[in-house]
């Protein structure tokens, strides 16, 4: 599992089609784990979490594996619109 830390390697992960994003937020409910191609993983989601706000209350990460994401993090769960 690899954190996305800059909007290049976001991009770079989104163009490759495959694979999936685990969003984190302290702030919610609940976290969500998503195909790089769920229309629901927005570039400016991702900027105004990552940049802009520097990871203060979550994070980004791309994995192959949507289990790892799963089990790593409290209150992830699989995106209902794209799983």
């Amino acid at each position: 599992m690899q954190e996305l830390l800059s909007l290049e390697h976001f991009r770079e992960v989104k163009s490759k089609g495959h694979g999936y994003i685990a969003i984190t937020d302290k702030n919610l409910p609940k976290n969500c784990i998503h195909h790089t191609s769920c229309y629901e993983v927005k570039e400016r989601y991702f900027n105004q979490k990552v940049i802009t706000s520097n990871r203060k209350n979550g994070s980004y990460y791309y994995t192959e594996e949507p289990m790892l994401a799963i089990d790593k993090f409290e209150k992830m769960e699989k995106c209902q619109k794209c799983f």
